[in-house]
């Protein structure tokens, strides 16, 4: 893994990101903030406007083979969280 220090974007642009939703702006920032501590890239972005109209408008953006350690990191510092599935996938 790199320092989050030394990537300006993900390794494979072309591929598809993973975008993590929040239900509160608190919770997103704290997201981004344990994402950026634990090194890896992220992307505050705005919320994907087929996701549910209850989240907050902010998601974050993740490279896709960093998915499953974010996830374990998230949950691990309490931070609620959904995982978004494009509509028709």
């Amino acid at each position: 893994m790199v320092a989050a220090a030394d990537r300006s974007s993900p390794e494979n642009s072309s591929a598809r990101l993973a975008i993590f939703l929040f239900d509160t702006t608190h919770d997103a920032m704290q997201a981004e903030e344990a994402i950026i501590e634990g090194g890896f890239w992220n992307e505050l972005v705005p919320r994907p406007p087929d996701s549910a109209n209850t989240l907050c408008g902010l998601a974050i953006a993740v490279e896709p083979g960093d998915r499953e350690e974010i996830t374990s990191l998230l949950a691990g510092e309490g931070i609620r969280f959904q995982q978004y599935e494009p509509a028709g996938t």
